[in-house]
């Protein structure tokens, strides 16, 4: 997950456009594109937050750019 987190990272630091594959709060699959604006830790948790608004658990991320997690089940 290291290399996962620092690819999200650079993306953010080079204000690449991303595609973001993730499971939503219902557990369907969803995709959007934007810009990943903020990576932080609340409470424990990793989360992103892109220029849309959206704020997405890392554990919820199932790939960015077609770079997929190592750790989905």
């Amino acid at each position: 997950m290291e290399k996962f987190k620092e690819y999200l990272e650079e993306q953010m630091d080079l204000k690449r456009r991303c595609t973001i594959i993730f499971r939503d709060v219902q557990g369907a699959m969803a995709t959007i594109k934007g810009h990943i604006i903020k990576m932080e830790e609340i409470s424990g948790r990793e989360i992103i937050e892109t220029d849309a608004g959206f704020v997405i658990g890392m554990d919820q991320i199932i790939s960015v750019n077609d770079h997929v997690q190592s750790n989905i089940c």
